[in-house]
């Protein structure tokens, strides 16, 4: 237990030395009106970066989640396809008819539209 906690002791001290070595001797920031903009692609941003997304993102992106890890699980199954049981070949064929019933809810009502 003693040895465990000089471990640690020791380890913080090391950070804290060479985090301090590195504010001491690193360059110091220089804080321009160009630095201090949201930058990502090289591009100066067209729009403030603080907008809210819209709500046709929010629901592309909650049906992309759902049906991904609705695939992800057919994952193993497809991968042990000759070795599976009876049972188990019945259960991936209700799974996939669900994941495609649930496809064709969210097509009828319209939840796949760009403009909706």
């Amino acid at each position: 237990m003693i040895a465990i906690a000089i471990d640690a002791a020791m380890t913080l001290g090391l950070v804290a030395v060479f985090a301090f070595i590195g504010r001491l001797l690193g360059p110091r920031p220089q804080h321009t009106e160009q630095g201090e903009l949201p930058y990502e692609t090289g591009e100066v941003p067209l729009e403030v970066a603080a907008n809210r997304m819209s709500v046709l993102y929010w629901r592309f992106a909650v049906l992309f989640v759902v049906f991904d890890v609705d695939l992800a699980f057919l994952l193993p199954w497809a991968l042990v396809r000759r070795e599976m049981s009876y049972d188990a070949l019945v259960g991936v064929t209700v799974f996939t008819g669900l994941v495609l019933m649930m496809l064709a809810y969210f097509w009828r009502k319209g939840a796949l539209e760009l403009g909706a």
